[in-house]
């Protein structure tokens, strides 16, 4: 299992920003709930590699873009 990066959270957040999409709007394309989503957002949990896929689809962009620093 990967293990949890500051950079994942902050990834989501900049490319919700920037996809113009709420927490909330994220949550239900990628079927999970917002509380859910905070924690992965938060660092407490890591999502699994399917949910992960699921994020990045959604953001438009890859699975390498959205775990790694910017």
């Amino acid at each position: 299992m990967l293990k949890p990066t500051p950079a994942l959270g902050k990834n989501i957040v900049y490319y919700c920003k920037w996809r113009k999409l709420s927490k909330a709007q994220l949550a239900a394309i990628v079927g999970m709930n917002a509380d859910h989503l905070h924690c992965i957002e938060s660092g407490r949990k890591y999502p699994h590699i399917c949910i992960l896929a699921r994020l990045a689809a959604a953001l438009g962009v890859s699975i390498k873009e959205l775990v790694e620093e910017r």
